[in-house]
């Protein structure tokens, strides 16, 4: 089953821990889901659990489904990454200079060095180039 859903890639990173959901018995006997998202916990689930394993079997199938859907979006993220990195560097009209720019920006996890080893250029060039 493949889900889709509207949390932010921060908020699907937090949902999908496990340390950061909780199912816990109220004044009522009755259990409760929670997540965590900011730092701050609150009631993920509406339903109200007679048992703790309903809730602890809900929780763990939406683990799962998040950590997939968040594997898809990283994934298909850095595909994108790849293929704009491919293009800028293969652009005949773009000078070594807007490239260094472009993949200074698009390669924001990379190091100088990193770049300028894309560019075929020397650290000093690349730093010159991106004054």
């Amino acid at each position: 089953m493949e889900t889709t859903t509207s949390w932010s890639n921060e908020s699907l990173s937090e949902l999908s821990n496990r340390n950061n959901h909780k199912v816990v018995k109220d004044t009522a006997g009755e259990y409760r889901w929670y997540h965590k998202l900011n730092g701050k916990w609150s009631i993920h689930s509406v339903k109200v659990f007679e048992d703790e394993a309903t809730p602890l079997h809900w929780m763990h199938t939406w683990l799962s489904l998040w950590r997939g859907e968040l594997d898809r979006r990283i994934a298909k993220k850095a595909n994108r990454d790849r293929r704009a990195k491919k293009s800028i560097l293969r652009s005949s009209k773009t000078s070594k200079k807007e490239k260094a720019i472009l993949l200074s920006k698009l390669l924001t996890n990379h190091t100088q060095v990193e770049i300028a080893n894309e560019l075929s250029v020397n650290v000093s060039t690349l730093k010159r180039y991106l004054r």
